[in-house]
C-alpha cells in the first residue's frame, strides 16, 4: 500500500458528494473507482471507500427518492424531478412563479432555482433536502434565521402564507449558509380561507387553523419552529423532548407562539445575540 492510495481512500471516505470528489481530484469516476478498488489498492478501507463512492455517484447521476405533498421527487442536489401528481405540481408551480414574480432581489435569494420543465427544478447551487437531517445547534441557528426572515419577506412584500414549511419542502444551500424554500402547494392569501394543508405533517400545525381554516403569519412561524425542533433530533417537531438536553432559552422560543413574522424575526434574533457568539462554522454535508 502506497501513501497515494492512503491519500485517494481518505478523499473518498470524506466526501460528502461526488461532484466535489470530481473537482478535487480531477479525476473520472473509472479512474478514481479504479485507484479505490480492493482488486488493485490493498488498504484495509478499500471496499468502504468503493461502496461510498458507488453511493455518491448513484446519488448524482440517478438521484435519491424523496416524498412531499405531490408524491415521490428525486433529487441529487442539483436539480428536483417531481414525479407525483401533475395538477398539485402544475399548481404549486404556478403559485411560486407568482411570489417570485413580485419578489424583491434580496426575498429570491429563498428561491435559488428555475423551472426548465413542467416537473423539473434546477438548483443554482446545491441544495439538500432537510429530510432525515439532524444538525448541531450552531447550524439551526442560522436555518431557523433564514427561514423566519423568508417567512418574514413572504409575509410582508406579497400578502400570503406558504402553509407547507416542512422538511421535504425546504433546502439547505450549505456552501453559502442559504436555504431554498419550495413546495408551494398551500400558499393562500394571508387572511384568506385555507383549502389544503400537507396531510403528513397535519400534527405541525397550531389548532386554530384547523378549526377556522383561516392563514395567517401564525401558521407559517409554528411550522419554522417545528422544523427547528425535528432539525435538533426531535423528529415529532413538538420540541418538548429537548428541554433536558439542549438550550433553555432556545427552546423556549420553539415553544412560544408568536403572529407577527416581523417581531418573531426580531425576538429570535436578540435571543441568538444572547446566548451564542456570531461566528461562521463550515457545514460539511
Amino acid at each position: 500500500m502506497t501513501d497515494d492510495d492512503s491519500r485517494m481512500i481518505d478523499q473518498v471516505l470524506q466526501a460528502t458528494h461526488y461532484n466535489a470528489l470530481a473537482a478535487r481530484t480531477g479525476m473520472s469516476f473509472r479512474d478514481i473507482l479504479k485507484a479505490v478498488h480492493p482488486d488493485k489498492c490493498k488498504d484495509p478501507r478499500a471496499q468502504d471507500a468503493t461502496n461510498h463512492l458507488l453511493e455518491m455517484f448513484r446519488h448524482f447521476t440517478s438521484g435519491t427518492t424523496f416524498t412531499d405533498d405531490s408524491g415521490n421527487f428525486l433529487t441529487n442536489g442539483y436539480w428536483i424531478l417531481y414525479q407525483g401528481d401533475p395538477q398539485i405540481i402544475a399548481h404549486a408551480m404556478r403559485n411560486q412563479q407568482e411570489v417570485a414574480a413580485s419578489a424583491t432581489e434580496h426575498f429570491k435569494r429563498y428561491m435559488p432555482y428555475g423551472w426548465n420543465s413542467d416537473s423539473r427544478l434546477l438548483f443554482f447551487q446545491r441544495a439538500i433536502p432537510l429530510v432525515n437531517l439532524t444538525l448541531s445547534q450552531d447550524h439551526v441557528n442560522w436555518v431557523l434565521s433564514r427561514l423566519l426572515e423568508f417567512c418574514m419577506q413572504l409575509h410582508r412584500h406579497t400578502g400570503r402564507a406558504h402553509l407547507g414549511l416542512t422538511p421535504a419542502h425546504v433546502m439547505l444551500v450549505p456552501e453559502t449558509h442559504g436555504i431554498a424554500v419550495a413546495g408551494f402547494y398551500h400558499t393562500t392569501k394571508l387572511n384568506a380561507r385555507v383549502s389544503t394543508i400537507s396531510a403528513a405533517y397535519r400534527h405541525w400545525y397550531p389548532s386554530q387553523l384547523l378549526t377556522d381554516k383561516k392563514a395567517t403569519e401564525n401558521v407559517d412561524l409554528e411550522m419554522v419552529k417545528r422544523i427547528g425542533a425535528y432539525l435538533l433530533g426531535d423528529r415529532s417537531g413538538l420540541g418538548t423532548s429537548l428541554r433536558k438536553t439542549h438550550h433553555a432559552e432556545f427552546v423556549d422560543f420553539l415553544l412560544s407562539s408568536d403572529d407577527d413574522s416581523l417581531t418573531c424575526y426580531e425576538k429570535y434574533r436578540e435571543m441568538l445575540d444572547r446566548n451564542f457568539p456570531s461566528q461562521f462554522i463550515h457545514l460539511n454535508i
